[in-house]
């Protein structure tokens, strides 16, 4: 009987053991993400493409909440890759570049430059071929904005980023996706000094928006 009781009580401590080791699995073993993995952490903070956009609180721009949580730089290489909205060439989106350059209190210039120039449409060409892309860029200034972006996309995105400006050097501003559009927009703009190279148009795009009385 004793024989017994002993045997039933050492299953009993096999089958418990056996379910607890089952059972936490992604706590024993925690998951590490190597520095090269980047793409595959900014794919896990994006929600599926059958999900619906995260909304930030108050019902502002999708990606504050993101943003706040201090992943920039991970979706940035998302976008840099061509994932999510930087695929989408036409429509108005929040700007998908939110690096040094980026100004939240101009974003509405740089919506009314797009609307401008190409009626927000990426893969916008010129009459003769000469300006392409949503802000009408000629490809001297395209060229040129991708060795101005080069020291920061060098320090965020490593030798990736800098072989992406690479190829953009040899393809027409228009085929670039959103996310390099915008990012030499800003970059250019250069927190307004640069705002000469859109001073003219059909229509002025004023750095102060008047509210109604």
């Amino acid at each position: 009987m004793r024989r017994l009781l002993a045997a039933l009580v050492a299953c009993a401590a096999i089958v418990v053991a056996a379910v607890t080791t089952a059972g936490t699995p992604a706590q024993a073993v925690p998951q590490v993400v190597a520095r090269g993995s980047l793409p595959a952490l900014a794919s896990a903070v994006l929600p599926r493409a059958d999900e619906p956009a995260p909304m930030a609180a108050g019902g502002g721009d999708p990606t504050a909440d993101v943003l706040a949580a201090g992943t920039r730089l991970e979706l940035e290489l998302a976008y840099a890759q061509g994932f999510r909205e930087s695929a989408d060439l036409r429509g108005y989106i929040p700007s998908l570049y939110r690096g040094r350059w980026f100004m939240p209190k101009r974003e509405h210039v740089r919506r009314c430059i797009a609307q401008r120039e190409s009626h927000q449409h990426y893969g916008a060409v010129s009459v003769g071929g000469k300006y392409r892309g949503a802000y009408q860029m000629s490809r001297a200034l395209g060229i040129g904005a991708t060795w101005m972006m080069q020291p920061d996309v060098e320090r965020e995105m490593g030798d990736l980023g800098v072989g992406i400006l690479r190829q953009l050097r040899e393809t027409p501003i228009n085929q670039w996706n959103r996310y390099w559009q915008d990012r030499a927009f800003w970059t250019i703009y250069r927190k307004g000094k640069g705002a000469r190279h859109w001073q003219n148009g059909a229509y002025a795009c004023p750095v102060r928006t008047h509210k109604r009385r």
